[in-house]
């Protein structure tokens, strides 16, 4: 990936993240190399997400043990800082929580986790399994902007959309210009596979396509 590009990227995140009162960016990847490009395009797509979010709903950073810092691989969500989504502008009240990577058991299986690189959460769920998790999305960069998703990655996205049982209901979650977004998404900078959105809409993801800071108009399948 080119340098400029993860330049683009950052600058995107730094304008995104400043919507606190106190105009300052979160400054989530400061520490980050250039190189974790694939970390840096999941923070990309978050904060797509919770910007738009941030139309109808307060957005709170809240540190975990670790303070504010969030996992570059899949941890315990006690330990890494969160999102927490209020039910409107005018409330306080939790009404999700959106986490990064954090660990999700699966009940009949609680030997085997899942850390999708965005979840949804119920409010107040210290050791999640799937009945925690209303949404999950995942977010795969792609060198060229010309590539397409694979069927491989969206089968494998699909499977963990069924053990998760995503989604359930979202009631209350708003959200501004991204609406076809609340659902399971699997993000790309790059191309989709049209012809395989009968079997996206039949295990409940959607693809989106040109999921970048380039201005290209965004595609959604499935």
């Amino acid at each position: 990936m080119a340098i400029t590009k993860v330049r683009q990227l950052r600058k995107s995140i730094e304008k995104l993240s400043k919507w606190e009162s106190s105009g300052n960016a979160f400054g989530f990847i400061e520490g980050i190399a250039d190189n974790k490009v694939d970390y840096i395009y999941e923070f990309f797509c978050a904060v797509q997400i919770l910007y738009d979010l941030n139309t109808h709903h307060n957005i709170k950073l809240c540190p975990g043990k670790k303070g504010y810092q969030f996992p570059l691989k899949p941890g315990n969500k006690a330990e890494w800082a969160k999102f927490v989504i209020t039910k409107d502008k005018r409330s306080r009240e939790p009404l999700y929580e959106l986490c990064m990577g954090v660990s999700v058991k699966i009940s009949s299986s609680p030997q085997t986790t899942f850390a999708a690189d965005i979840s949804i959460q119920s409010p107040l769920s210290g050791d999640p399994d799937e009945s925690h998790v209303v949404l999950i999305m995942d977010a795969k960069y792609k060198k060229s902007s010309r590539s397409t998703l694979d069927i491989g990655t969206i089968r494998e996205f699909a499977q963990c959309v069924r053990d998760m049982q995503v989604p359930k209901c979202i009631d209350g979650l708003k959200f501004n210009k991204l609406g076809d977004l609340a659902s399971n998404c699997l993000f790309t900078n790059g191309e989709l596979i049209n012809e395989h959105e009968l079997y996206c809409k039949n295990n409940k993801l959607k693809q989106v396509g040109r999921f970048d800071c380039d201005s290209r108009q965004m595609i959604v399948v499935g």
